[in-house]
């Protein structure tokens, strides 16, 4: 049995819409949760996937059947030296992390992302998409947005945790996600 609805509604749960979206709902001619909610695309992060106990095989077969109508972005950042890096530099030493951990690491992304093929999932690059906004922008297509695209990268992450001072990615005012 697929996770898929139940895990939806989790996410429904997590993102609600907005309260003036809420408290209007039985109002005529204010939209339903429903209606509100329809071009949205609920996504989820998970990190380090690859640490458990499953080979890629087992994990392919994990969300394949439990998530089968899902698409997965896969994002391995390839200058293993400059993670490695940037993981000492926001949450210090840790034993055994080395650039050979780093590459197994992305190395069973990498097989994942085979696995589960080209209509399941999506392997992309840090080093690559940071300089290129078309890879972000295909990326985009393929998760079945109609529409949209990006005029520059946003930077969650700088410094750490700290928001790049420009928020704005500049997407089109005709994005949308067609049902």
């Amino acid at each position: 049995q697929s996770m898929s609805c139940s895990i939806q509604g989790i996410m429904n749960a997590i993102n609600p819409p907005p309260q003036n979206v809420q408290q209007h709902v039985n109002i005529r001619g204010h939209p339903s949760i429903e209606e509100f909610n329809r071009d949205m695309i609920f996504g989820a992060k998970t990190i380090r996937f690859q640490n458990g106990e499953w080979n890629v095989k087992q994990s392919a077969k994990f969300l394949k059947e439990n998530f089968p109508c899902s698409r997965v972005v896969i994002n391995i950042r390839s200058d293993v030296k400059g993670q490695l890096k940037s993981n000492k530099k926001t949450f210090g030493t840790k034993k055994g992390k080395n650039t050979t951990f780093i590459e197994v690491q992305n190395q069973f992304l990498i097989e994942l992302s085979k696995e589960l093929g080209d209509e399941m999932s999506r392997l992309v690059d840090m080093n690559e998409w940071i300089k290129d906004i078309d890879i972000l922008n295909d990326l985009v297509t393929w998760l079945g947005f109609r529409g949209c695209t990006y005029k520059q990268i946003v930077h969650e992450n700088s410094k750490g945790y700290q928001r790049d001072k420009n928020t704005d990615p500049g997407i089109d005012k005709s994005c949308f996600y067609p049902k």
